[in-house]
């Protein structure tokens, strides 16, 4: 979060970055190949979505064992994305962040302890959290752009 007060939102992401004007109701966006603004009428609303993928690559790399071949047991990463949706079906993506999960045989318990203990050194972010506090943002700062 680059800048939150009573005006205006500006965010910073993966994916460029975001300002949601409140008292000129716009949303202005750069990303690395697009940069635009749109009206809060022309926007249809804001579409969050968070997805599980497989790390194959990342498994691979920190040692892969036959147990890694059972759902449970699989390296992920949650991705956790907002966009705007238009009238006309453009999405615009707004934020992308991920989390790598590493998970072992019978490491469980060791594992969340770790991360427990980095989250709360502030060492390790908690990127649900933190993309659930951006889309929360947004839909105070856009009056009358809801979540679709």
């Amino acid at each position: 979060m680059l800048r939150d007060d009573a005006r205006t939102l500006t965010c910073a992401s993966n994916l460029g970055g975001f300002s949601v004007d409140r008292v000129a109701c716009t949303l202005g966006y750069t990303l690395s190949d697009q940069r635009g603004s749109l009206s809060f009428s022309e926007i249809k609303g804001i579409e969050y979505q968070a997805r599980v993928d497989w790390a194959s690559l990342e498994e691979f790399v920190l040692g892969f064992d036959a147990t890694d071949l059972l759902p449970q047991y699989r390296d992920t990463i949650e991705w956790f994305s907002i966009a705007a949706v238009t009238h006309r079906g453009k999405r615009i993506p707004l934020y992308l962040r991920g989390n790598f999960r590493h998970r072992e045989f019978l490491m469980g318990w060791y594992i969340e302890l770790q991360t427990v203990f980095l989250t709360r050194l502030g060492l390790l972010e908690d990127m649900e959290e933190n993309s659930r506090s951006v889309l929360d943002r947004i839909l105070a700062h856009a009056d009358g752009v809801e979540l679709i």
